[in-house]
Order: structure tokens, then C-alpha cells, then sequence
């Protein structure tokens, strides 16, 4: 293992592209090439793709050309380079694979400090890899580090998760502990989306506790029930929507606690509607670029104008204040013990801030501000959950995130496909990325995989498709989230329920691994050695049999 330093005087002209390294320093370049490996990539952030790129092969592409606000989702912030047949990009931790061999590539300046995120160039012509870091508006001195590249090679995939395990230790890890070893829950998005009230979630919970589900028949370390998206008055204005939720939040976090759940919450603190109360009366919160136009974070046809919404500016003393001071209402006034941080990487989009410096340092400073609370006033723990976060800035702080893009009530969603975009929702591509960060699961982050699905209402998902995601989930995965009606399991649910739990007290016990050997097939095989199995997304099937 070599960890490879990079200082401000590598730095090449245009400040972002640090030196670059041939393959034939680390393997037999006779052998080993780029343009003759498998190239996982890793990931900017939650939702980007995360697959292993074949020989030959382009990644999946990470703009959209019809809706350009969802350009800021999956592009890397100040990358001078774009994906090719030629060019391959990855981010955080990503590895070359030829057959059982890895060379795998890790930044590592945020395990002990605060260092720019950095892009993995890989240029299979010329059999190199070259770095960029995110970090336009700091001011670097020569000598300065700007960035540290834990460098391994593995003969095995367990050899090459117990490396990663070594290298970001443990030690993040306890703010979740609490949570147990498989935690579960319930949450509202993919079963009402936006369309939530007081009635619905109270009604919800009921159900939860007093029928027969996945949840309450399940032996979880801890279960969760969350509330999503459609409580808020407007996205920016985190207060509750009183014609939706008329009761105080109190009240409902009593009775999910005097249910034996943790109260769970949605929110999305760094993005913000320029309609809202909060933009209204605080205009300069909002991030404007050079020429004083709103920097715009993304698109979702219910928020903003026209459908765009922005980001805050995070070097403002008083948008942290504010910020802080909403946890403070959600932690410590309503009483919910489970956080879902939403959008975060909204965080890191540049712009003309009211006190210059680097995205990365704000964005830093603020999430360790919104996550500061790890109990509240009565010494109950809590927990936060990342989703849509820059992976490298958040794994210290949010060691539960999402790894993938968000799932469906349908195995592919035809107009993300026909917009060409791979930062969709839909349950193939989650369970892709599922599958490309098996190797992070309990080494860098405590994945969280989304949703599985039962219901027959409202799901166009076959059995073998829910079975196939509930395993994958099971295995890949360490916590197991569920978004159907509960009252509504009827006896085919219930048989899908059981067949379920069968696969996960079978192989509880078990440590598996994963081999991508073509675009949708994958092999799988535990560490004991006892099991093997085959995942083919083509035929939407997952087969497991013991070895002979």
C-alpha cells in the first residue's frame, strides 16, 4: 500500500490537474493496462452511477442535455475533463480490475483533515491516471497538501474490502452504532410521495404496529418510521405546512416513540424555493454567480419557479445560524431522532460568495454544523442519513448514506430513459449501484440501498424483480427500508414477505462478495466459501446455491 502525497507545486497551470502517474508504476504494463481493465467509478455523489466499465466501453453519461439544471447533479464540480470512449472518470474510491486483481485508487485527505475532492482521470491511450481536485477559490502555498491517494493492490474482492476497512477505520462508524446491525424501517416517499397529511401518517403508523408487514414481523436491531417530503411549508421555509399537519410535530414523534419506532425526518437544508418566505425577506442567502444571477441546483417540477430551485450561500454566518437553528427545532423542539439530509450536493456548487474561499471548506464547515447534534436535550441518540451527498466531504459525518440513485415502483422508467439520464429513478439502475459500491458497505459508509417493495398494488415490479432487490439489498446493503401501505398486505404479500425473510436468515451469517462479469451479470460468492450465486438483471433474476 503507498500513499501518494500531492503538494500545491505539482500543481499544472490551470490549477485544478495534479500530475499523473503511469499504470506501469504500480503493475506489469505488458499485462495490466487501462484500455484492458474493468474501471469501477466510483461516484461524485449519491445518485451518480456507479458500475464497472468494460473494456472498450463508455461510462454512462453524467449531463442532460434537454434539462440543463440536472447538470449539477452528477457532473464532478471543475472537471476539465468529459467521459469518452478514450477517457474514463471516476471519483473518491475507484479501482482497476483485471479478473481477481485490483489496483484501486483512494482519496483519503478528508480521513484526518479537510482536502478537496478529487476526480480519478483515467486515459486508456495513454495508460495513465491523472487526479483533479474541487478547489477553485482557495488560496494554496507552495508546499501546501492538496491531496493524499492511498494507493493498493488486492489479489482478492475480500482482500480489496479489508484494505479499504484498514484505511478509513472504524472510528466514524460509532454515531450509528446505536442503530444496531440491521437497522429497518418505514417511510413515506415511495408510497405517497409529496402527498402526505397529519391523517395519512398517523393512519400509516397505525397500520405499521397493528398488522402483519415486513416491518413489524421482522427481528431488527432498530426500525425507523420516517417522514418525507410534503410536511415542510415550502422547500427553504422549514417549518410545518399547518393546513397538511395542524398538530405539533411533538405529538406525532410521541406516538411513533410509544410505538417502538424512531421518529424520522426529510428535509433538505441547502436548497431553497425563490418563492419562499425565507428568500423573500433573506434575497442575499441565495448564491449568485459573477454576473449576480441565481446559481441554479437542480430541477423538480413542484419547486421553484418554472421548476428550478437554488442553493444558499453557505459562507454567510447567518445562513449557518439559520441552518443550525433549524436542527435545533427538529432534534430538540419536535423530537426526531433520525435525519434524512437531502440535496446536499447543492452544498458545493460554486458562486460569487459573500466571503470568498473554497466550496469545499463551506461545504464542510456547514455539515459538520447540521450534524453537530449527536443527542438530544434528553440524551437520546441521533442519527443522520445522507442522500444526494458528495461522498468523499460526507463519510465522516454521515456514515449512513445513500449509495444509489432513488428506486421505483417500476424495474425502468421510460421517460428518464428517453431524456437520457442516469441519475433517474428507477429500480434496475438503483440496484446497479447497489452492486458497484458492495465493496463501501461496512468499510466507508453503512450503505443504505433505499426501498424494497411488496405491495402488488400500485407496482408494475414482478416477484422475481422485488426478491431480487430485497436480496441484493440484504446482502450489499445495512439497512433494509420499506414505503408500502401496510394495511394493505394481502395473502400474496404476506407469501412474499415470508420468502423474503427466508433469504435473509439463510444467509445472515454471511459475508459475500461480488464479480461483474458482463454489463448486467454478476457473480456472487461468500467469504466462508460455502455459497455462490448469480445476479442477471437481464432476466431480472437472483440465483443462490451452496458450493459443491
Amino acid at each position: 500500500m503507498k500513499t501518494y502525497t500531492v503538494h500545491q507545486d505539482y500543481f499544472a497551470e490551470n490549477n485544478s490537474v495534479i500530475d499523473v502517474l503511469h499504470l506501469d508504476d504500480f503493475v506489469d504494463a505488458a499485462k495490466y493496462r487501462v484500455d484492458n481493465a474493468c474501471i469501477n467509478i466510483g461516484g461524485w455523489q449519491s445518485w451518480n452511477p456507479c458500475t464497472e466499465v468494460f473494456p472498450g466501453k463508455k461510462q454512462p453519461r453524467l449531463n442532460c442535455r434537454l434539462i440543463k439544471q440536472w447538470n449539477a447533479y452528477l457532473v464532478f464540480p471543475q472537471s476539465g475533463h468529459k467521459p469518452s470512449r478514450n477517457i474514463v472518470l471516476g471519483q473518491f474510491v475507484t479501482y482497476l480490475r483485471w479478473n481477481d486483481l485490483y489496483l484501486v485508487f483512494a482519496s483519503v485527505g478528508n480521513v484526518n483533515g479537510t482536502l478537496p475532492p478529487v476526480q480519478f482521470v483515467f486515459n486508456r491511450s495513454q495508460n495513465t491516471v491523472s487526479f483533479e481536485i474541487c478547489d477553485k477559490g482557495n488560496n494554496w502555498k507552495t508546499g501546501d497538501v492538496t491531496g493524499r491517494i492511498e494507493i493498493f493492490i488486492a489479489q482478492s474482492y475480500f482482500e480489496c474490502k479489508d484494505k479499504l476497512a484498514a484505511i478509513f477505520g472504524k472510528e466514524h462508524f460509532n454515531s450509528v452504532n446505536w442503530l444496531g446491525k440491521n437497522p429497518a424501517g418505514w417511510e413515506s416517499w415511495y408510497n405517497h410521495y409529496a402527498n402526505i397529511n397529519q391523517n395519512l401518517i398517523k393512519e400509516d403508523l397505525k397500520k405499521l404496529s397493528g398488522t402483519e408487514n415486513i416491518i413489524s414481523l421482522g427481528n431488527y436491531s432498530s426500525k425507523i418510521f420516517q417522514i418525507d417530503d410534503g410536511w415542510e411549508k415550502a422547500l427553504g421555509d422549514w417549518q410545518t405546512n399547518l393546513e397538511r399537519f395542524p398538530e405539533n410535530f411533538s405529538e406525532i414523534t410521541s406516538e411513533i416513540e410509544k410505538d417502538g419506532y424512531i421518529p424520522g425526518l426529510w428535509l433538505a437544508p441547502f436548497i431553497i424555493d425563490s418563492r419562499s418566505k425565507t428568500a423573500t425577506e433573506h434575497p442575499d442567502w441565495l448564491l449568485k454567480d459573477h454576473n449576480g444571477k441565481l446559481v441554479p441546483a437542480g430541477y423538480n417540477p413542484l419547486w421553484g419557479k418554472d421548476g428550478t430551485f437554488y442553493c444558499l450561500d453557505l459562507s454567510r454566518d447567518e445562513v449557518i445560524a439559520h441552518l443550525d437553528s433549524i436542527m435545533e427545532s427538529v432534534i430538540n423542539k419536535w423530537g426526531f431522532r433520525y435525519i434524512k439530509l437531502d440535496f446536499l450536493y447543492a452544498g458545493m456548487l460554486y458562486g460569487n460568495y459573500a466571503q470568498q474561499t473554497a466550496s469545499y471548506k463551506l461545504f464542510t464547515r456547514a455539515l459538520k454544523t447540521i450534524t453537530s447534534r449527536t443527542e438530544n436535550k434528553d440524551g437520546k441518540p441521533v442519527a443522520y442519513l445522507g442522500c444526494g451527498c458528495p461522498f468523499e466531504l460526507c463519510f465522516k459525518y454521515l456514515p449512513l448514506s445513500r449509495i444509489g440513485c432513488d428506486t421505483y415502483e417500476k424495474w425502468k422508467n421510460p421517460m428518464m430513459r428517453f431524456l437520457r439520464w442516469n441519475g433517474r429513478n428507477e429500480a434496475y439502475l438503483n440496484v446497479v449501484d447497489t452492486l458497484g459500491h458492495a465493496l463501501w458497505d461496512n468499510t466507508i459508509f453503512i450503505n443504505d440501498p433505499d426501498v424494497v417493495f411488496v405491495r402488488e398494488e400500485n407496482c408494475t415490479l414482478t416477484e422475481n424483480q422485488k426478491l431480487l432487490i430485497a436480496g441484493i439489498n440484504s446482502m450489499f446493503g445495512s439497512q433494509f427500508m420499506y414505503s408500502d401501505d401496510p394495511g394493505l398486505a394481502g395473502e400474496p404479500e404476506k407469501l412474499l414477505t415470508q420468502k423474503i425473510f427466508d433469504f435473509i436468515k439463510k444467509y445472515d451469517e454471511e459475508e459475500f462478495g461480488i464479480k461483474q462479469t458482463s454489463e448486467d451479470i454478476y457473480e456472487i460468492f461468500s467469504k466462508s466459501g460455502k455459497y455462490k450465486g448469480e445476479v442477471n438483471l437481464k432476466t431480472t433474476h437472483l440465483k443462490m446455491s451452496e458450493r459443491e
